[in-house]
């Protein structure tokens, strides 16, 4: 609970102080150091955890692989990837594989990190794809961008967010005819995109509006305290 909520030295104090630790809460120290981004301490807590006598689930592995990739351990995290099947007989899942990607794709390692996605035994969803096509933006790899995106249309050609992330990278690049083309192509697909959605409490009653959405009946009112805060 503490490490959830962010409270990793309540979370640490109340783990170190247990008469005897298994695998479960070793697993949620080890995934709460990672998430909270100390990978550092949640390979240490890991290799406590192999000297204790604990084995290492599928659990285990996806906070190593998302300690390693918060802190930028490229070579660590394909060793302990390897490791899974090799020394722990354990069978890399699909969050196994999105930790990789993400680690790879942080590193601008993309190429390997679609290589990795293509090998997969199971097929890659739109999580996986999604984030090599995020890393594709930050490091501004428009070409396997294009890729990853049409990759992402076949598993949901109804969803705009492949759309628009191209055509973000494209005006980053100030390739504007680019822009246009990504645009006609959801125009000449009927994609659309969703707007935004925000909510706000009046009197007790929760109200749901859009993004320039001005039909709502209680208008006044929710612009009103909007324009106080």
């Amino acid at each position: 609970m503490y490490m959830k909520c962010g409270s990793v030295e309540d979370g640490s104090r109340v783990f170190r102080n247990m008469i005897e630790r298994d695998g479960v809460s070793f697993n949620a120290m080890i995934v709460g150091y990672a998430q909270n981004g100390q990978g550092t301490e949640a390979l240490q807590l890991f290799k406590e955890m192999l000297d204790s006598g604990e084995k290492p689930d599928h659990v285990t592995m996806i906070g190593v692989l998302c300690a390693c990739s918060h802190a930028g351990l490229v070579e660590e995290g394909l060793q302990y990837f390897d490791s899974m099947s090799k020394r722990y007989g354990l069978k890399p899942q699909k969050d196994h594989y999105t930790c990789m990607v993400d680690l790879l794709g942080r590193a601008g390692r993309l190429v390997e990190a679609k290589n990795l996605i293509l090998s997969m035994p199971i097929p890659p969803d739109s999580v996986v794809w999604g984030s090599l096509l995020a890393a594709c933006k930050v490091h501004r790899d428009i070409d396997l961008g294009n890729f990853v995106a049409e990759k992402l249309l076949e598993i949901d050609p109804a969803n705009s967010g492949p759309y628009v992330l191209l055509s973000n990278m494209y005006a980053e690049l100030g390739r504007w005819r680019d822009v246009t083309r990504v645009r006609k192509l959801m125009k000449q697909r009927s994609v659309v995109k969703q707007p935004g959605c925000s909510w706000i409490e009046v009197g007790s009653q929760m109200n749901i509006f859009m993004v320039k959405d001005t039909r709502h009946s209680k208008k006044r009112e929710i612009f009103t305290i909007e324009n106080t805060h």
